[in-house]
């Protein structure tokens, strides 16, 4: 049976620049998932808000997938904006989905605020209604008080998950979290993990790539993300800090535009009173296509984020042959799997700083890169047509 897919991001463009201030892992999802899906025969619309007026547009993505870009009148909003303006977005989308005459079997809602708006349309066209959080507001805060997410998410997170048709994780942990949090049926729940381009984020020439990008022969420790406090910088500064001279480390961050100023200066002088100047550089958003350079220039991939809900950085990592450190978040613990010791994916349990330095050093002597064989056998279950294949199976069951 051929479906017909809505899928919502209100607040972020799949196609904007990665690693933004709104822009990250969602899009990448939205990107791969509708890709296979398209692929395999099905429709899929992509939803978003124009940030200008008079910006509306429908633009092809790729076989049977579009991107629909609504003027909803309200211009640029930022995304702690959209709330009080759910109603307004959803009756813009209603209107641009009858004006096209589509009969979608379903509507896909990405983040809370996309689903507050497609549990309006949903309810209007008599649809199910289907959502993935990408991240929990509620998981936010208890990992990293200071992100601060406001009651209104909590509030509607818990109320979307027991009213939505059917609700998507891309990772165990994230599963078992929404089971714990709003006491969910597990068949209500479909587990759909993020798949990873393995013809863009391959292994490649590791001396090359370093000479690309200016690097000597110092050990590279990589962090790829948002410049925001639950991703964890501040723990990897800290702990590179205690790496001995004679490891002749230097610390790359990806990540941040300009709405990342503040965080970023915060870190910067983190980084200079703990005897980094010199050895930390701050790269700013590097494009998607571009990052698989990074991944084959460094000997480890850090990830200190105190929560992820899936970690695509760590597939992305792993495909260029790249170990991993991270915390028992995500996906990472899937990855490190029953034989940890032995394992391209190192789990710190705590936040110790000096935990975390004795396990990039011990990542950083490791074998890179990692052999074809160990990457496929890693990185199997993480493809989007499986996903896609998974996601349809679950609706299924979700009937």
């Amino acid at each position: 049976m051929v479906l017909k897919m809505a899928f919502l991001s209100v607040h972020s463009s799949p196609l904007g620049l990665m690693g933004g201030k709104d822009t990250g892992g969602m899009s990448g999802y939205l990107l791969g998932l509708s890709d296979a899906l398209g692929n395999a025969g099905h429709r899929v619309d992509l939803y978003t808000r124009a940030q200008d007026r008079g910006g509306g547009s429908v633009q092809s993505l790729s076989s049977n997938v579009r991107q629909v870009t609504v003027d909803d009148g309200l211009g640029l909003l930022g995304k702690n904006k959209i709330y009080p303006h759910c109603e307004t977005i959803a009756e813009a989308l209603l209107q641009q989905m009858r004006g096209e005459a589509i009969s979608y079997d379903l509507i896909f809602s990405h983040y809370w605020l996309s689903g507050c708006v497609g549990r309006r349309i949903s309810s209007a066209l008599n649809l199910p209604h289907h959502i993935m959080f990408h991240t929990l507001g509620r998981a936010k805060n208890e990992s990293c008080p200071a992100e601060k997410e406001p009651l209104e998410r909590l509030a509607e997170e818990e109320k979307l998950a027991n009213e939505a048709d059917l609700v998507v994780a891309a990772a165990r942990l994230e599963k078992e979290r929404l089971l714990d949090y709003y006491g969910l049926c597990p068949g209500k729940i479909a587990l759909v993990p993020c798949g990873v381009d393995r013809s863009l984020f391959s292994p490649g020439d590791s001396k090359q790539a370093r000479e690309k990008l200016g690097f000597g022969v110092e050990k590279i420790i990589l962090s790829v993300g948002r410049i925001e406090p639950v991703k964890g910088f501040d723990l990897l500064i800290d702990a590179a800090a205690l790496m001995p001279p004679e490891d002749n480390t230097r610390v790359v961050i990806v990540g941040g535009d300009s709405s990342s100023m503040a965080g970023l200066a915060a870190l910067k002088e983190r980084a200079a009173k703990a005897g980094l100047a010199g050895r930390i550089a701050f790269t700013g958003i590097i494009e998607h296509h571009h990052l698989p350079v990074y991944y084959r220039a460094s000997d480890v991939t850090v990830i200190a984020s105190t929560y992820e809900s899936f970690g695509m950085v760590a597939t992305e990592s792993l495909s260029c042959g790249t170990p991993v450190v991270g915390g028992a978040t995500g996906v990472l613990p899937e990855l490190a799997g029953s034989e940890a010791a032995f394992s391209p994916v190192i789990v710190a349990e705590n936040r110790d700083p000096a935990a975390w330095a004795t396990a990039i050093r011990r990542a950083c002597l490791l074998k890179k890169p990692l052999s074809a064989d160990r990457i496929n056998k890693l990185l199997a279950p993480y493809n989007w047509p499986d996903a896609a294949n998974k996601y349809i199976r679950s609706l299924q069951t979700a009937e």
